[in-house]
């Protein structure tokens, strides 16, 4: 069982952790190009470009997740059903995604905070990447339909060489080019592209070739697939969230440079959390086909497993964070004064990252095993604390209660979590 749960939990994370490369080197590339106000333009558009990304994790893992229950209780052709209603769902759904933002970018990009030439950086990089949107989110959704099959090793290539061809062109584009956020973005795209194309190359290999039959939406299966994908697609989406206010109050508190300053901690956050995020989306096939064939010992043994490994990364994250307080800045090109900023939240954004250590599973596991209503609570209910606490603290502290409301945010939802897990005990049905 160990060098099973190793099987599927260390090319998750490698994955992961190039789509953590993906985010942070766009970071660098910009910050050290352009300078802060590249670094919070990015920062203030990402809420937006994370809805292209969550909207394939969404799809995807809710596939996943009804495809393996169905597998696992040897259906296999409403596994297979449920894979081929995902594509139409990624059509749709970034159709309609596309045209919204198109429409109204501009208007929440003012919401946002974003104006002057921090607007213009931001709308540079959003209409690249909605051009290049149907990739993004076929890439992301097709992957973990892919490690489904137990292809783990091909999903980490596929991300790896476009996670390459990213980093590569983001040097062209963004240094050689001088194309700025536009030439970021291309990058970005291109890679995406490249993630796709292999993707696609697998399923058109012939023991997968099959889903072309299946590729009619059954609707019940849609269904089904969006109940089980908001939390997926919510907790993709939530540090977003997080982002838009974070951004908001400290633009409030400390204008341009703390945003700036933000921007970089939370790219140094993202990659870290990415990582146990990997760890638990890693654990998923095993846990839903354990939890879909009644096998609750083994079930219970991958999740003490997930939650230890989690937990030992959360702590290394946080103080590998803070011990590098004097590095980061200088490796994105920070200015002095965003320098200064990041020095004073790095200590509360290390106790975040300890803390995410038990959260991020903790949802992972409840939608892995079908427990959709405690991982929505945790799920949406950190968007509500987040929201209340963001604009609550700093009344008292200022800045510095921008900062600690990350990691008040997670030991209360760590509080939540437990309580959850107990009342939830693996063996009910």
């Amino acid at each position: 069982m160990r060098k099973e749960f190793c099987r599927y939990i260390f090319p998750a994370m490698f994955s992961f952790l190039l789509t953590g490369i993906y985010s942070i080197v766009d970071g660098i590339f910009v910050g050290n190009a352009v300078g802060d106000d590249g670094l919070a333009a990015i920062n203030i558009v990402w809420p937006l470009v994370a809805l292209i990304i969550s909207l394939g994790t969404g799809i995807g893992m809710g596939a996943s997740v009804i495809a393996s229950l169905n597998r696992g209780a040897g259906n296999e052709k409403r596994a297979r059903s449920a894979e081929g209603s995902a594509f139409f769902m990624i059509v749709t759904g970034t159709l309609a995604l596309v045209i919204l933002l198109a429409l109204s970018h501009t208007f929440l990009l003012n919401l946002l905070g974003a104006e002057g030439i921090i607007l213009t950086y931001c709308q540079q990089y959003l209409r690249i990447l909605l051009m290049g949107s149907i990739a993004q989110v076929s890439a992301t959704a097709l992957l973990p339909l892919i490690r489904n099959h137990g292809a783990s090793i091909f999903a980490m290539a596929a991300m790896a060489l476009g996670c390459l061809t990213n980093i590569l062109l983001d040097w062209l584009f963004v240094f050689e080019f001088r194309w700025a956020l536009t030439g970021a973005a291309v990058a970005t795209v291109c890679g995406q592209v490249l993630t796709l194309l292999l993707c696609l190359g697998f399923f058109a290999r012939k023991p997968y070739r099959e889903i072309i039959h299946y590729l009619k939406p059954d609707f019940t299966l849609v269904k089904s697939i969006v109940k089980v994908g908001i939390s997926p697609f919510g907790l993709t989406y939530l540090s977003s969230i997080t982002i838009l206010f974070m951004n908001l109050q400290t633009l409030r508190y400390g204008g341009t440079p703390a945003v700036s300053a933000y921007a970089i901690l939370a790219y140094i956050q993202s990659f870290m959390v990415l990582l146990i995020q990997g760890i638990s989306d890693g654990s998923q096939p095993l846990l839903r086909m354990s939890r879909g064939s009644g096998r609750i010992k083994e079930l219970k043994l991958y999740r003490k497993w997930m939650f230890l490994l989690a937990l030992c990364f959360g702590a290394a994250s946080g103080i590998v964070t803070i011990l590098l307080q004097n590095q980061i800045p200088r490796l994105f090109g920070a200015s002095p004064e965003a320098a200064s900023y990041i020095s004073d939240a790095i200590l509360p954004t290390g106790i975040a990252l300890v803390l995410y250590g038990f959260s991020k599973p903790a949802v992972s596991y409840f939608y892995a095993v079908n427990l959709t209503a405690p991982s929505s609570i945790m799920v949406y209910g950190e968007v509500l604390l987040t929201v209340g606490l963001i604009y609550l603290l700093p009344v008292f502290w200022d800045l510095t209660g921008v900062w600690y409301t990350m990691p008040l945010v997670q030991l209360l939802l760590g509080l939540i979590g437990g309580y959850f897990l107990k009342r939830n005990p693996v063996n009910c049905k």
